[in-house]
């Protein structure tokens, strides 16, 4: 009878060992690009919701023909007293143009708040954004910085709605982008 020896395959404990300690010392030299990647693309998914939100606001109050107003809300029944727009936003059709939302007035959308470290801080002293029926925003251009504090401060950016009542998004400055920063959650 002939025996073949069959040489075991696997691996030794040091060679597992030095394996785990390569993975380990790789994921901690990945993790911090990988959270500013998640960070960054949750500042993207913001501004992104935020812009597609005001361009429905501009669209609702031209098809209706009516004042249709976005602002800050925590709560999607009224807008809050706040520059601040990570908390959600409301939007809604301002029959009285009060600028604020009564029972008769119906909510045309809500967006909910945004995850943990994002930002949305308006200008300073502009509460709400009011369309007009003919799709133009009254007042003077407004600006949204968004930005994520994983992201870090280079990649905040802007949304700036013009009294055209189009929106537009470019780079944040470093003031507004430092501001944002101290806002986000």
């Amino acid at each position: 009878m002939q025996h073949a020896h069959r040489r075991q395959r696997g691996f030794t404990l040091v060679e597992l060992v030095v394996t785990l300690a390569i993975v380990a010392v790789l994921a901690t030299i990945a993790l911090p690009a990988f959270g500013k990647l998640i960070g960054r693309t949750r500042a993207q998914v913001a501004r992104s919701d935020l812009e597609y939100s005001l361009n429905h606001a501009r669209l609702a109050a031209v098809s209706r023909g009516l004042h249709v107003v976005a602002c800050p809300s925590s709560d999607f029944d009224d807008c809050a007293a706040t520059t601040r727009w990570h908390s959600g936003w409301l939007l809604f059709a301002d029959i009285d143009h009060d600028g604020h939302r009564g029972a008769d007035e119906p909510v045309i959308a809500t967006n909910q708040a945004r995850d943990a470290g994002v930002g949305i801080l308006a200008t300073v002293g502009r509460l709400r954004i009011d369309y007009r029926p003919d799709g133009s925003a009254s007042g003077t251009n407004v600006t949204l910085t968004v930005c994520d504090r994983a992201a870090g401060a280079t990649d905040a950016s802007t949304i700036v709605v013009g009294p055209s009542g189009r929106v537009r998004h470019g780079q944040a400055t470093p003031e507004a982008t430092a501001t944002c920063m101290a806002a986000a959650q």
